[in-house]
């Protein structure tokens, strides 16, 4: 006898009896959804519950104060800001040296408060605005399992756990109004419009929206540097494994174009300027725009010469060939001196050991040191230990978003790494690796519970259920 759990199977039955069990799975997905999106807020109402609404730390402080002067001034006088008062006796020139995009989000939220008959004071915007934003990255991380896993139940769980997942919490807890507090969320929409534009030829729409989200972006928080180069990064490598096509070609180039034009023009355009094209660790994803380019070019050069393999590539060897020519002869002779800058001290930190940064007030700080390993249990708990399997899954089934998943990943657990603050940067990635380990754990059981429960095929029951007739025994032939 079987020793399995036997769960009972649905039999047939009214229509509507059947739909209503069709409709249970997804009424509990969302169920859990709809919890983790409450409790993604709830939880990180704590500080409030206990202080009140009170705007916590140093840095938090110092953007309230930065939002008060733009809700009393105005953008213009905002951006001409020298404040006096920091800093001293120096000053500091704010429009300059700060990334608004946290300001603008608070103003925008207090403005809209009053415009609908419900104000309330700036106070208890920035107060409230972490908590908001923790529950809108959580969020995006289930729409961005569901791109990578094409599975509701992993959308559904990486909402869950990103919702509560310690290394997003430390920074966007309510009252730490701070530009990490707003920047996940700007990152993981990013990164979710990113492959969405990839799924199909008719999805370059998604890929305009990810341009602004990119935008907005630059325009919260320095880190995303980090942003810019993982969509390079995954673009390149797509190329790299032979995964090349047009809508990769359509949804890089309008998000490059749409996000460049954002972050040289945008709200942090005094703090960003012409790095896209002049910082070292911006010109990789700008060489990615210029290399599909090429790449196109010579896809529908090939394709009306009707050149083989052989041919085309040659063709593209010289398109190439030609390029390099062309930019080396740009860079020695058109170009002023000096207008491709080093990488910066920070960023070189990250690859070479003991560097540091030049500041003594940017290397004292403990967030800007080497992670100790103990830090990732600590901030990752059991996704630290599920994810290598999650990620495992994504080697199966070849897909953008997959490669895009594994690719975000290992780059995210390197830079994680050489400093403290940045392992928010991979918190996404855990929870949507969890999100796939659990899932396919789960699957996995029900099968093994259901295995032996499946309903008999139409006819073999009766059949089964019936005696078997007992034939007479064979009749003997009369002996003489």
């Amino acid at each position: 006898a079987s020793t399995r759990l036997r769960l009972p199977h649905a039999t047939p039955g009214p229509q509507g009896q059947m739909s209503a069990q069709r409709l249970l799975i997804p009424t509990l997905r969302a169920l859990l959804i709809a919890f983790a999106l409450f409790e993604a807020v709830n939880i990180r109402l704590y500080a409030v519950r206990t202080y009140g609404r009170v705007i916590h730390e140093f840095d938090p402080w110092f953007n309230f104060r930065a939002a008060e002067y733009m809700v009393a001034h105005g953008w213009g006088a905002f951006q001409a800001w020298y404040d006096h008062e920091v800093w001293y006796p120096l000053g500091r020139h704010v429009g300059s040296t700060t990334y608004p995009g946290l300001q603008l989000t608070a103003w925008g939220v207090h403005s809209a408060l009053a415009a609908v008959g419900r104000p309330a004071s700036l106070n208890d915007v920035c107060v409230f605005l972490p908590a908001g934003f923790g529950a809108l990255a959580a969020g995006f991380t289930g729409l961005l399992a569901w791109e990578v896993t094409r599975k509701p139940n992993a959308a559904a769980l990486a909402t869950a756990i990103m919702a509560i997942h310690p290394g997003h919490l430390m920074r966007s807890i309510a009252g730490g109004f701070d530009n990490e507090s707003i920047a996940v969320a700007a990152m993981v929409s990013t990164f979710y419009l990113w492959v969405r534009a990839l799924r199909s030829d008719a999805s370059w729409p998604a890929a305009l929206l990810c341009g602004v989200s990119y935008s907005y972006m630059v325009a919260a928080w320095g880190g995303y540097v980090f942003v810019l180069n993982m969509i390079g990064i995954h673009a390149a490598a797509l190329v790299l494994v032979g995964r090349y096509s047009a809508r990769l070609w359509r949804a890089y180039s309008l998000w490059w174009l749409v996000g460049t034009a954002g972050a040289v023009f945008g709200p942090a355009r005094y703090l960003v300027g012409w790095q896209p094209f002049q910082s070292l660790e911006q010109l990789g994803p700008t060489a990615v725009f210029a290399a599909l380019q090429l790449w196109q070019l010579s896809e529908v050069m090939a394709d009306r010469r009707r050149l083989d393999a052989t041919e085309t590539l040659k063709l593209r060897l010289r398109l190439f060939g030609y390029a390099a020519a062309a930019a080396a002869v740009a860079v020695a002779v058109v170009l002023p001196e000096g207008f491709i800058g080093p990488m910066s001290a920070r960023v070189r930190s990250l690859f070479i050991k003991h560097t540091k940064t030049g500041n003594p007030l940017v290397d004292s700080v403990a967030e800007h040191q080497a992670t100790p390993p103990m830090l990732y249990w600590h901030y990752f708990h059991f996704t630290l230990f599920v994810m290598p399997l999650g990620l495992g899954t994504a080697f199966f089934g070849k897909s953008d978003a997959k490669l895009f998943l594994i690719v975000y990943t290992i780059v995210g657990f390197y830079f994680s790494a050489k400093m403290v603050r940045l392992l928010l940067l991979i918190s996404p990635a855990t929870s949507v690796c969890a999100a796939a380990c659990l899932d396919s754990l789960i699957a996995f059981n029900i099968e093994a519970l259901t295995a032996d429960d499946q309903p008999p095929v139409e006819g073999e029951e009766e059949e089964a259920e019936q005696p078997r007739a007992i034939s007479p025994p064979p009749q003997q032939p009369p002996q003489p």
